[in-house]
Order: C-alpha cells, then structure tokens, then sequence
C-alpha cells in the first residue's frame, strides 16, 4: 500500500505521518506539482491526499494504479468527480470539520464590516478619539439573517444568529425543513436578508448562484457574507452594487481574481485569505477526518464519499 500527500500539506502533525506509516509506504511532497508531476506522482501511489492540486478529466483519465482520493477539505471543486469515478477513483472529502470555525469567522467578517473595523483601527493608530460620524452602524438583533446553503455549516452560522437575536431564514436545494431557520426559496432569502451568508459547495450547478439580477434584489443596506468559493457570485455585479452603494458591504474569505481585483478599491469590503476554517480546534479535526477517510477506505468501508453516483458498481460496493 503507497499513500501518498500530493501538494504541500498547511498541516502535518507527527502523529499524522505514524498513522499514514502504519499502514503503509507514506511520502509526502512539498510543493504544488505541475500537470505532468501529479500524474507521475498519482499513477505510484493507491491512495492520495489532495490539498492544492486540481485534477480534471484529461490527468485521472490517464492515471494508473490509483484507486482513492482524500482531499483535506470540505469542497471538492478541485476535483473532477465524475472523470474520477468513471476512472474508477474513488473522492472524498472532509465535511465536519471546520463547521464552527467558519461559522464564528462569519460573525468575524459580518462585524469587522458592520462596524468597519478596519478604518476605526486606523483612525486610532493615527492619533484620533471619540470620532463617531463614519461609524454609524445597524444594530444585529432584530434583523434578518439569511442563510443559502443550511448544512452543517449554516446550521451552526443560524445558531449564532439566533445568540445575537436574529430571525434566521434560509434556502437549500432540497426545500427540506431546519428547525430554527425558516425556509424559502432563493429569490426570497435574498431579497429579505439584512445579512446575507452562503455556505454552498462550488460546482457547475452553484457557479454564479448569485448573479446580477440577485444581486440587485438585496436590501440597500444590507451586507453580503461569503466563506465559501468565490466563484458563487457574479464578481463583476457584485464590485458595480458595491461601488454605487446599493448594498452597504461585503465580507469576501476567498474571490474569483485575486491580482488586482477592482474590488480592493472600495472601502465597504472586507477580505480574508481564505481563513476562515483555520482554527486550532478545526485543523486538529481535519486530521482526525482524513486519518478516519484513508483508513476507511484500506479496510474497504469508504466514508464521505462525494462521487459515489460515478463509480463503475464494483467500487460502489467495495
């Protein structure tokens, strides 16, 4: 058995790396390989671990060997599920592990917007006190909360809300029911929301969820929260809404275009790189996660599996 970590683990703690060596040959690389270099590198192992890579249809249809991918986090956009399966690949993903962390770093955002934060600090660092007209803000309690996406992540996204005294509204695919949060459908959660959170996966269905005519719907003065891809909502209206004030701010942990993004000009927005799972508690669960996917799998019992529906039937049923 080969395991192999493709691409420059954030983590890798001792106790890790002993785990991957119980059960068999373990290397990890340290860099972000090129096309070429990830096919070489998958077609010697059986088992990959996935954190940086994308891997589309044209590398997994030539890879040999392989037979099951863990990637590190909760989204699978990296991944082409469907040429995995059909390449009898098996993909998973870690779902749980980051659910609070993001959840409290989009209160995090929300306030540092809110209350622009930001320009206070400054303000403060150049000599100033006591200045109050920028800083007029809207009070959460008693606003409205909306939630596109009401997994794990949302559940726990309206469990803070409602700390805060928010109604909490919210939309998922399935119009299934979330005690605690209201549901309705998209055009309505948008359009109601003082503060509007998307926790959805990023994949053909939900590329530019948000679009312009959305966009354009939301409240003039509500905010726009986004922990998930960036890829979610049409960038370009989004700069244009903002620009001309049409929706008082945004919170964005992860963007489309990340060089020279107009949207860096505007001072209604605030940005993380990508951070909002990083958490001392959440990286540790990480882990745990990808320790119980890759030995799920050497036991032939595959968990969190993401491309079950393209798999041939023998690995189905492995």
């Amino acid at each position: 058995m080969r395991i192999v970590y493709l691409d420059e683990p954030t983590y890798l703690p001792d106790y890790f790396v002993r785990e991957m060596e119980e059960l068999g040959e373990f290397e990890v690389y340290e860099d972000r390989p090129d096309e070429a270099t990830a096919l070489r590198r998958l077609s010697e192992a059986d088992i990959a671990i996935v954190e940086w890579t994308p891997l589309r249809a044209g590398v997994l249809r030539r890879v040999q060997r392989l037979k099951y991918i863990s990637l590190v986090m909760t989204g699978y956009d990296l991944i082409d599920i469907e040429a995995a399966g059909a390449a009898g690949i098996a993909v998973s993903n870690c779902p749980e592990y980051s659910a609070q962390s993001v959840a409290e770093h989009v209160f995090a955002l929300l306030m540092a917007v809110n209350r622009r934060i930001i320009r206070a600090d400054t303000l403060v660092r150049e000599g100033q006190s006591h200045v109050y007209g920028p800083f007029l803000a809207a009070e959460l309690s008693g606003r409205t909360m909306g939630i596109v996406g009401t997994g794990r992540i949302g559940r726990a996204v309206a469990r803070i809300a409602q700390g805060f005294g928010m109604k909490v509204i919210g939309t998922n695919r399935s119009g299934q029911t979330v005690p605690g949060i209201e549901t309705k459908d998209i055009d309505a959660v948008v359009r109601e929301s003082d503060v509007l959170s998307l926790h959805v996966p990023a994949n053909k269905s939900t590329k530019g969820l948000l679009t312009a005519e959305l966009l354009a719907s939301m409240k003039p003065g509500a905010l726009l929260i986004n922990t998930s891809r960036g890829n979610l909502i049409d960038e370009e209206a989004l700069y244009t809404i903002l620009r001309e004030r049409r929706i008082a701010g945004a919170g964005l942990d992860d963007l489309i275009q990340v060089s020279h993004n107009p949207l860096y000009t505007l001072d209604n927005v605030v940005f993380t790189p990508g951070t909002a799972w990083y958490t001392d508690t959440a990286r540790e669960a990480n882990i745990s996660e990808l320790i119980h996917n890759i030995k799920g799998c050497v036991r032939g019992d595959f968990q969190n599996i993401v491309n079950a529906r393209f798999l041939t039937p023998h690995r189905r049923n492995a």
